[in-house]
């Protein structure tokens, strides 16, 4: 079933009180990355529902263990009060035959600061779920670039000062590296980072080499260059061992984005000390121009955490990458902008 499918897309922003009368918003409640979805039993229990929870319960991407991409909590609409309407990520449903045709609504701060809102509305379960097959993509999206948004924001109250001039100096880039983490190894092309955490380890490294023609921003070149530059940086407790990229378990997965209006290559996947040693885990990386020193640079996040989740944690650090400027930035940009450059869902 083909339905034109209306999007009404706006923000609702409120002042802060400042004595002026305006709306004093409550901040937002609930866990990151967890969702409140709206929706009432008889509609939880049929295709629409099961189309929800296919789109939200799917398992995160490159991670060596299933975790779900976004946590989901449930409640009916007559119960959707006044104590719920603050929580962060909510997605509110009606399907009715007051309807004539479906629309999704997307919004911000509308109960409570920083919060992400979605409504889907249709006359009929069918419409519904064909509405979630088609824009469904759009609407996860727009929840975790929101939750990675609010880690951005957040960062910045806890930048590690120290380490952002060292990689300033070394790259002449500026990331907001958050507090804890400390250098492990540095050269003139080369910076890792660690938090040196027992169980929850998490790494960022930073490296660069000229840039010599648009191949260098495919797939395979930057894997192949990953490989060696780890071989060469990241040596395991056993002679001959380092760090590669997994390749059979679980495929890179490699995606086009533009950041700061910038070309990006991002690659997901997971890692693993070859020739001795059992460490693996998943890792993220941008890859991008520095178009006035003409050089490559990619910033890789890994994390290594045995027996533990790691979405979170991976998440972490893709914030700090995805704050990144590049020299050609730095002077012209206040804040990070994120766009993907490819929609696979067609607006009708």
């Amino acid at each position: 079933m083909r339905s034109k499918v209306i999007i009404f897309i706006f923000s609702t922003l409120f002042l802060f009180s400042c004595g002026d009368g305006s709306r004093t918003l409550p901040s937002v409640t609930g866990t990151k990355y967890e969702i409140l979805v709206v929706m009432n039993d008889a509609n939880w229990k049929a295709p629409s529902g099961r189309s929800l929870v296919a789109l939200l319960d799917q398992n995160t991407p490159e991670l060596p263990q299933p975790e779900a991409i976004m946590n989901i909590s449930r409640c009916k609409l007559m119960d959707f009060s006044d104590l719920l309407k603050p929580t962060r990520n909510i997605l509110l449903t009606d399907i009715s035959e007051k309807y004539t045709k479906p629309k999704v609504i997307y919004s911000t701060d509308r109960w409570a600061y920083p919060q992400t809102v979605v409504q889907v509305v249709a006359p009929n379960d069918s419409v519904f779920t064909e509405t979630i097959k088609q824009y469904g993509e759009n609407i996860l999206n727009y929840f975790l670039d929101s939750e990675r948004n609010r880690q951005i924001s957040f960062n910045k109250e806890y930048v590690n000062t120290t380490i952002k001039n060292q990689i300033d100096s070394i790259f002449g880039i500026q990331i907001d590296i958050v507090q804890g983490f400390k250098v492990v190894k540095k050269t003139n092309d080369f910076f890792w980072l660690s938090n040196d955490s027992p169980d929850k380890r998490q790494d960022i490294v930073i490296y660069s080499y000229p840039y010599t023609d648009k191949n260098t921003f495919t797939k395979d070149f930057i894997l192949e260059k990953r490989d060696s530059v780890m071989k060469a940086g990241i040596l395991g407790e056993f002679e001959g061992s380092h760090m590669g990229t997994e390749y059979k378990y679980e495929p890179p997965i490699f995606k086009e984005v533009w950041v700061n209006d910038g070309y990006c290559a991002e690659v997901r996947g997971l890692w693993k000390m070859k020739n001795g040693g059992a460490m693996g885990g998943p890792f993220f990386s941008h890859t991008r121009l520095d178009e006035i020193n003409q050089r490559v640079i990619t910033m890789e996040g890994f994390v290594f955490a045995p027996g533990t989740k790691k979405r979170n944690l991976i998440r972490q650090l893709e914030a700090m990458i995805y704050s990144a400027k590049l020299p050609q930035e730095i002077n012209s940009l206040k804040e990070v902008s994120i766009v993907a450059k490819k929609d696979d869902n067609k607006k009708k």
